[in-house]
């Protein structure tokens, strides 16, 4: 009987021994828990009885690039597509770039060079870049007197009565404007009026005994040697050309108001006006007052500047 009852009792304390160990090493009574790792979305739960303690940790996502979406770092979920490239557009010096990466595709596009003009250097239509200069202006090649607005300066030119007898009197320019149009001088869209205002004075003894005959003409700057036509249409409009950056364009000159055209005391005066009509900003026009005797006769007035273009003509650039 002692034997059985010994026997029951290391059974019995057996059998609790492995109740406790079961429960000590499957269970969670004794507060045992076997957490897992919290994750982005969950947080540390029981792998034996679902408890859980803490905060899911949260996704921790990379920043979205041209080319790589936006995942978590910890987990890999999706968050947000990749941005894709924001093309700058190509220029001259340089391709394609992406204003975010700085990636690069393509070939820049190369500048586009125009020829100089007398106005400008050689440039890119593109981009404005510029090469050298501009050409070199025909006039550089010559010694002017050039004509200032409010100055007088002398002025010689042939008598009226004999070619041959040289008057001096005085020149000047006494006005100068540029204006869109007028009475006088119609308005042309694109276009400018440049009127300049010529006085002449003689009042020497040649010129009360042969008076004076004027004598002007019209050139460019650039080109210098196309002159105005010496015949006006109904409207007293003269055509000429004009290089205006690389092009040939046709402008008009007239004859404005006469304001003085006789002898005024001891002194003989011509005043009058003068425009020219040109693409607007353009400043080539030159007035050139020259001596009559080279004209020989009124038909022969309006010649080419590089005919009377010498030390004595005198030069008004109207810009």
């Amino acid at each position: 009987m002692k034997r059985f009852l010994l026997w029951a009792g290391v059974v019995i304390g057996a059998s609790t021994i492995g109740v406790l160990l079961f429960l000590i090493f499957s269970t969670c009574v004794f507060g045992n828990h076997v957490y897992a790792l919290a994750t982005c979305t969950e947080p540390e739960t029981c792998e034996r009885c679902g408890e859980t303690r803490g905060e899911p940790l949260g996704h921790v996502y990379t920043e979205a690039t041209c080319t790589e979406p936006s995942v978590c770092l910890r987990c890999g979920e999706h968050h947000a597509d990749a941005l894709g490239h924001e093309w700058l557009p190509v220029t001259c010096t340089e391709p394609e770039i992406c204003a975010r990466c700085g990636t690069t595709q393509g070939e820049p596009l190369g500048h586009k060079m125009t020829d100089a003009t007398y106005q400008a250097p050689a440039t890119c239509t593109r981009c404005g870049h510029t090469e050298g200069e501009p050409l070199t202006p025909a006039l550089a090649e010559y010694t002017i007197n050039e004509l200032t607005v409010g100055e007088p300066v002398p002025y010689t030119t042939a008598s009226i009565a004999d070619h041959a007898v040289d008057v001096t009197g005085t020149a000047e320019i006494t006005d100068y404007r540029v204006i869109d149009g007028d009475e006088i001088f119609p308005a042309r869209e694109g276009y400018e009026w440049h009127v300049a205002t010529i006085r002449l004075v003689f009042s020497g003894e040649d010129a009360q005994q042969n008076g004076a005959q004027s004598a002007y003409t019209f050139g460019d700057y650039y080109i210098l040697d196309d002159s105005i036509s010496g015949h006006a249409d109904e409207n007293g409009m003269r055509t000429f050309a004009a290089d205006w950056y690389g092009m040939r364009v046709k402008c008009w000159q007239k004859t404005g108001e006469t304001v003085e055209n006789d002898w005024y005391g001891q002194e003989l005066r011509f005043t009058w006006e003068e425009g020219v009509l040109v693409p607007k900003g353009y400043d080539g026009v030159l007035l050139i007052l020259f001596n009559f005797r080279q004209a020989e006769d009124a038909t022969r007035l309006y010649l080419p500047a590089s005919d009377v273009l010498d030390e004595e003509a005198l030069v008004f650039r109207m810009k």
